[in-house]
């Protein structure tokens, strides 16, 4: 008669480790979901604001994708299947935008290995690690960029800043002293181009490859992020705030 196996021992820190990996990889999932697409982290939440959805938001997003969110609530795997699923059924909702149309409209959902059409419980189990990411979503690429593609998304960066400089009008006299703060988390080799692409310039479609690191993070992307939750005065709220224990 076969004896049972006895139970693996993991120490806490094994447990911890393992954790850690599990959240980093499926942020990683998230981003290349999302580039595959050839959303920006604002994609979605301009989608959900029109269609009335609920979706996560840009803010919250980029710290799932980075892995360092910590718990989630439940409420974000729930928000995650119904954008899913509206990708899957091209349930676009009541979007008038013509720029939202055309970034939804060749959207693809995310399955998993077998073909299955992911829901809360297939985004949670890969949260915690009980499900591996689909081999699909396991490695990204920087995307190929045209001219116009490359001057869209750089608008889209300039439209964002000045959406955080309205908000935070009164804690900033004027664009110029909000653009040196938003500076201090650009690094020095890039503050003098990427302070001309906020101010009116692109950059090229082969200097925005550049500003990938390793085809995976977007370094514009992460200093308006880090400044965006590093400053006291944000209204979104922070990873602890996002993410009470999922069950």
């Amino acid at each position: 008669m076969a004896q049972a196996k006895k139970p693996v021992k993991r120490t806490y820190q094994a447990v911890l480790d393992w954790q850690e990996e599990s959240r980093r990889a499926f942020g990683k999932m998230l981003l290349h979901w999302r580039r595959r697409n050839g959303w920006t982290q604002y994609t979605v939440c301009s989608w959900g604001l029109e269609a009335s959805f609920e979706v996560i938001s840009y803010g919250n997003l980029s710290v799932i994708e980075q892995g360092k969110a910590g718990e989630l609530r439940q409420k974000a795997f729930f928000q995650l299947e119904e954008l899913n699923r509206r990708v899957a059924e091209k349930d676009w909702g009541n979007v008038k935008t013509q720029r939202i149309k055309d970034q939804i409209k060749g959207a693809e959902p995310l399955r998993g290995d077998e073909g299955k059409l992911w829901d809360a419980v297939d985004f949670w189990s890969c949260y915690i690690g009980y499900v591996p990411v689909p081999q699909a979503y396991q490695a990204g690429l920087a995307p190929k960029l045209t001219e116009k593609s490359a001057a869209e998304l750089c608008q889209k960066w300039r439209q964002h800043v000045r959406r955080l400089a309205k908000e935070h009008k009164n804690f900033h006299s004027d664009v110029t002293e909000f653009l040196e703060d938003l500076m201090g988390c650009v690094p020095e080799e890039h503050r003098k181009r990427f302070r001309e692409v906020l101010a009116a310039d692109d950059y090229s479609p082969a200097e925005l490859v550049q500003l990938w690191v390793e085809g995976e993070y977007f370094l514009p992307e992460e200093w308006i992020s880090e400044w965006t939750n590093g400053n006291p005065i944000v209204s979104h709220p922070s990873p602890s705030q996002e993410s009470p224990k999922a069950r």
